[in-house]
């Protein structure tokens, strides 16, 4: 979206509040427009001038302000000036969503390149295509809900720093991407980092407990770390993981599935839950390279689960120590690109066609993300910017 029109119109709209309900506006900035939203300090915010508050509110919501602007009227019953500002955002967001969805296929399904950067944006989904494919699809697909805050709190977690291993050089961009990426797709983040083991399994389990997963109609789990197998078990290094002084400081890829099972987490039964993982699976990554029911209930104790893998079992997870992963500048790219109009299972593929045909690889053992433990039974679409 042109920042400057978003500029222009957010303040146009703001123009028909008078000054009392101009504070009542920057009030629900300070204290956070949804439960998901950071507020903006007191102390960024102490005028009465509207420019000076749309201005705040881009650079504390660079590729959000126009929709927290819209939920921040709702929440003050401006229903109509929401409607408006929603509408006028739309048409100016109309052409650039246009011109990035007829893009041609063949581009799509290019390897990133050596200097690729984030996308500057998201493809939106449009509200004609949701429509036309809940209404044809609706048994195959999982249903959105309709609350503003519906989309949660993902978990991010990215151990950078070891005591005794190599630093991961390059996992902040990674970091810095994939939250940009969640935020896009209209997740709040919840996010740690350099964990132990231990605190890597409280992380989970407390992610767990959260009251939002009620009203959410999916969320992610995403961690960054060293990783190996043991006992043909993928696990987690955590940040005091020593091979011979303290090789108990491990997690389990299988405990997520455990804490956020039907029966540990029943808030999001019949939910997508989608874990992304980077991290060596038997092999340490010390080179930065270029099925029950539960009987009461009837519901499966694991269900609409689908975990995605940066590597196959005994093979490199490679990072560029100037971009990130390749793992996730293809999800970031993909996702950014196509997720408009693809389900999650479909992204998945269309990343692993990508990466297989990466020149990057031609002299190196080939790196194929691996989906994992699936068991989603409808199409999870993300419907971006709706």
């Amino acid at each position: 979206m042109d920042a400057t029109k978003n500029l222009i119109i957010m303040t146009d709209v703001l123009e028909d509040l008078v000054d009392k309900e101009l504070k009542q506006f920057i009030w629900q900035l300070w204290n956070g427009v949804t439960a998901g939203t950071e507020p903006i300090p007191r102390a960024k915010l102490q005028t009465s001038d509207r420019e000076d508050v749309v201005d705040c509110m881009v650079k504390q919501y660079p590729d959000d302000a126009g929709k927290i602007a819209v939920q921040a009227l709702r929440n003050m019953k401006q229903n109509e000036l929401a409607r408006r500002l929603a509408l006028k955002l739309q048409e100016v967001q109309q052409p650039v969503q246009e011109e990035a969805r007829n893009a041609p296929e063949s581009m799509e399904l290019q390897p990133i390149q050596s200097d690729w950067h984030r996308p500057y944006r998201i493809t939106a989904c449009s509200q004609l295509f949701k429509y036309s494919l809940l209404k044809q699809e609706r048994n195959d697909v999982y249903i959105p809900t309709s609350s503003s805050w519906r989309k949660g709190s993902p978990l991010l977690i990215n151990n950078i720093t070891f005591d005794h291993s190599s630093y991961r050089k390059g996992a902040e961009i990674d970091e810095e991407n994939m939250e940009w990426l969640l935020r896009a797709l209209g997740y709040s983040v919840e996010k740690h980092t350099d964990l132990s083991g231990d605190a890597i399994n409280r992380a989970v389990k407390n992610f767990s407990k959260r009251h939002e997963h009620q009203n959410s109609d999916s969320t992610f789990v995403v961690i960054m770390s060293h990783g190996d197998r043991f006992d043909n078990k993928d696990a987690i290094l955590g940040v005091h993981y020593d091979e011979r002084k303290n090789p108990k400081d491990i997690f389990f890829v299988e405990d997520i599935f455990t804490h956020l099972n039907s029966v540990n987490c029943p808030a999001l039964i019949d939910k997508p839950k989608v874990i992304l993982i980077h991290a060596c699976r038997g092999v340490c990554e010390n080179v930065p390279h270029m099925n029950a029911f539960e009987s009461d209930s009837w519901v499966h104790k694991e269900k609409d689960f689908v975990c995605f893998m940066s590597s196959l079992p005994d093979v490199y997870a490679y990072r560029n120590p100037h971009n990130g992963s390749y793992f996730f500048n293809y999800i970031v790219d993909v996702f950014s690109t196509s997720a408009y109009k693809y389900d999650i299972m479909k992204l998945f593929r269309r990343i692993t066609s990508r990466m297989e045909i990466d020149p990057d690889f031609t002299h190196k053992e080939k790196l194929l993300p691996c989906i994992e433990r699936t068991t989603l039974v409808k199409k999870f679409y993300l419907f971006p910017a709706l």
